[in-house]
């Protein structure tokens, strides 16, 4: 692994510099115009041209400060990523009320398209949607199938559709400290600790999404997730967009269990795709939900390949 890390550090200033140039842009939602932060990154030396840009999409309680290392890793494998906060995280505007009193994602959806309008992406995008950016995603691509590429769920959230808010609450912080424990042993045995300090020299530490003025748009948010509309967004899919399903073995916030199991997440997904042939999956073996953190070349690697595996399927 110490190899991995000391190729890709010397990718650290040139990504960095493009983490530290302040990019947004003005969205309208529901009349109300809002200014959107993002940014763009890529590795020059191991940019293809022949790939599709991606829009990597955190989970709840994190902008694109909480997804970037993942989004490092996949430019490194290659790739141009799109790294956005919706609105009401990271320095992205606060939205009003209206915005996220709703019983669906369709309007952060909405806040994503026309990002992607703006920034004038030509061709097809990948999106890939973490926890509760999952659902985000396939609201995207169910009501603008063009132009999409594949969609790609991890550790998706949204599959219960009723579930109690305070044990997913639990299981939330739970995760957490089992994947801080992780890292602690991790960076003991490996090079990843001066690797992951020097990354995150360039990433900003923005408003917290649990400020007083943004604790009610995570109370809706909440909720929304626990009465989640992803299945229904996979059923209503085009049947021409491939779905990747990746998530972590230990994942205890949203166990993906077994495929066997009709009851399990992993055979949920499966079954509301409505085209069995376009469906991919990968569970990480000692892994947890956590993904987009380190070990997140593992994660990018699964990505790549299966995002790969989509381009070369319309090449054919």
């Amino acid at each position: 692994m110490n190899e991995i890390f000391e190729h890709r550090k010397k990718y650290i200033p040139e990504v960095g510099e493009q983490l530290q140039a302040e990019t947004s842009t003005e969205v309208e939602i529901g009349g109300e115009k809002l200014n959107i932060d993002y940014r763009v990154i890529s590795v020059e030396d191991e940019k293809n041209p022949f790939t599709e840009p991606i829009v990597l999409l955190p989970g709840f309680g994190s902008g694109r400060e909480g997804i970037t290392e993942l989004g490092f890793s996949l430019a490194c494998e290659g790739r141009e990523v799109i790294l956005p906060s919706l609105p009401g995280y990271g320095n992205s505007d606060n939205p009003n009320q209206k915005y996220y009193d709703t019983d669906n994602f369709d309007n952060e959806a909405e806040a994503i398209k026309q990002l992607l309008i703006k920034l004038e992406t030509k061709g097809r995008v990948h999106l890939i949607g973490h926890s509760m950016g999952s659902e985000v995603l396939a609201s995207l691509a169910q009501k603008y199938p063009e132009g999409i590429a594949s969609l790609t769920l991890l550790n998706p959230a949204g599959i219960e559709e009723k579930e109690d808010t305070i044990a997913l609450a639990t299981r939330f912080l739970a995760s957490g400290a089992y994947t801080n424990a992780e890292a602690g042993i991790r960076y003991a045995l490996s090079g990843e600790k001066d690797y992951q300090k020097e990354l995150h020299k360039y990433i900003d530490d923005p408003e917290s999404p649990f400020s007083k003025d943004r604790l009610k748009q995570r109370l809706a948010e909440t909720k929304k997730i626990s009465e989640g509309k992803l299945l229904e967004k996979l059923e209503n899919l085009d049947e021409n967009i491939p779905v990747n399903y990746i998530s972590g073995e230990l994942d205890t916030v949203y166990p993906p269990g077994q495929e066997t199991d009709e009851t399990s997440q992993l055979a949920r997904v499966i079954n509301a795709v409505n085209n069995k042939d376009n469906i991919s999956t990968s569970i990480m073996q000692g892994l947890r939900h956590n993904t987009t953190l380190a070990p997140d070349e593992i994660t990018a690697a699964n990505i790549s390949h299966y995002l790969d595996k989509a381009e070369d399927s319309r090449g054919e």
